[in-house]
């Protein structure tokens, strides 16, 4: 495949090490990141601007902590009352299970208007020249904003997992119980268990967030293959493409950079087929993961595969990435990773540093990107442009509409 366009790993390199600082939501050195972005914009003679929305932390750090307060207490509760009330100790059981993951569901409030709020910015930027009558549009997307947590979010991603696990089986077996068939693993089963999830839910109460992590993979790395993707990439003659490069902020506070864009540009999905591709820690590891809303991702799968790269979906709970507010809408969204399960013990903490760097992963997934983008435009290619370049796709793919 021909690739018209010279991404430099180096380049993309030193955007990453010159936003390696703490960078935490409402703070100064966040909005220094800002301006670093939106000066690294208009250098390449790009249209910007800077949009402002009001952000708090308050949702975010009270609103896991009374999950997790609830489902432990609803835990206790059914641990006490199984042998009397099965069947209510086996929905409560469920609803522990539920609770714990709820605060990175996409439809989770994050009720900006609670004090103290704090300003945070999406800088956005378009061609000198856009191609307002292309038929199709992309959106390249990359959070800039980082924080610290006590524990690693591998750590974290680990105990909110175990919990779900640990509640959902204490439910099946309460129903079972409920059902005529106690004890089928054991008298201590419940107690056991139950403690073991109160354990879990004690440390991720404990996790407090701060500013101390560098962000050097999460998120300055895809910012910097934004960076570079922006300077280099084009989109092919035979299939033009109208194209807006973000740099999201506040996506350590619930997704609200995603969001504010969403709620203040969610017409431009009306007015011609749109993708968004979302960049995140991209700069570690010899393998891609992809998440997204379901056709974007068989596309983006499928672009993978015609270039060889491995890759893996990634499912998990815990952890929130920028596309999901889209995705939640049925919105063509796709987030490209790098290998953040190798690196997950460093992210979020003081390890997170130019050390865990390297040029090819972050090469990777812009040359991923780059013909997602390319594929995206020759789906929506009119009938009257010449089809001398095909797309690299399986002919099972249909034109999205």
């Amino acid at each position: 495949m021909s690739e018209p366009f010279a991404f430099d790993g180096e380049r993309a390199y030193q955007h990453t090490a010159a936003l390696c600082y703490p960078r935490r939501v409402g703070t100064r050195l966040e909005r220094r990141a800002a301006r670093y972005i939106l000066r690294a914009f208009a250098a390449l003679g790009m249209q910007w601007r800077r949009e402002r929305f009001r952000v708090s932390h308050l949702p975010t750090a009270l609103g896991s902590r009374v999950a997790f307060v609830l489902s432990g207490t609803l835990i206790l509760l059914a641990a006490l009352t199984v042998e009397v009330h099965p069947l209510l100790a086996a929905l409560a059981f469920a609803l522990a299970g539920f609770l714990v993951v709820s605060p990175w569901r996409v439809g989770f409030s994050i009720g900006e208007s609670w004090p103290p709020l704090f300003t945070s910015h999406n800088v956005i930027a378009s061609p000198p020249t856009p191609v307002s009558a292309a038929p199709a549009r992309v959106i390249f997307m990359a959070h800039y904003d980082t924080k610290s947590q006590l524990i690693p979010t591998g750590v974290r991603v680990a105990l909110v997992f175990a919990v779900a696990i640990l509640s959902n089986g204490l439910a099946v077996y309460a129903l079972a119980a409920a059902l005529g068939y106690p004890g089928l693993l054991g008298d201590n089963f419940t107690d056991a268990t139950a403690i073991l999830a109160q354990l879990c839910l004690a440390v991720l109460v404990a996790n407090y967030s701060g500013n101390r992590s560098p962000g050097a993979l999460d998120n300055g790395s895809a910012v910097g293959t934004l960076l570079e993707l922006a300077r280099s990439w084009q989109p092919k003659p035979s299939a033009p493409l109208d194209v807006l490069w973000v740099a999201s902020g506040s996506e350590e506070t619930g997704l609200n950079g995603a969001r504010c864009f969403l709620a203040r540009h969610g017409h431009l999905w009306k007015e011609k087929p749109t993708l968004l591709i979302n960049l995140e820690s991209v700069g570690a590891g010899p393998r891609l993961y992809l998440a997204g809303e379901s056709a974007a991702l068989k596309l983006a799968q499928a672009t993978a595969d015609a270039l060889g790269m491995p890759h893996h979906r990634l499912r998990v709970v815990g952890a929130g990435m920028d596309h999901e507010p889209f995705a939640a809408r049925n919105l063509p969204s796709v987030t490209i990773l790098g290998d953040v399960v190798r690196a997950s013990w460093a992210m979020h903490t003081t390890r997170d540093n130019l050390e865990l760097i390297e040029r090819p992963p972050m090469e990777r997934a812009a040359r991923l990107a780059a013909h997602l983008a390319w594929n995206w435009a020759d789906l929506h290619r009119p009938p009257t442009v010449p089809a001398h370049e095909e797309p690299v796709l399986p002919s099972v793919f249909p034109a999205i509409p």
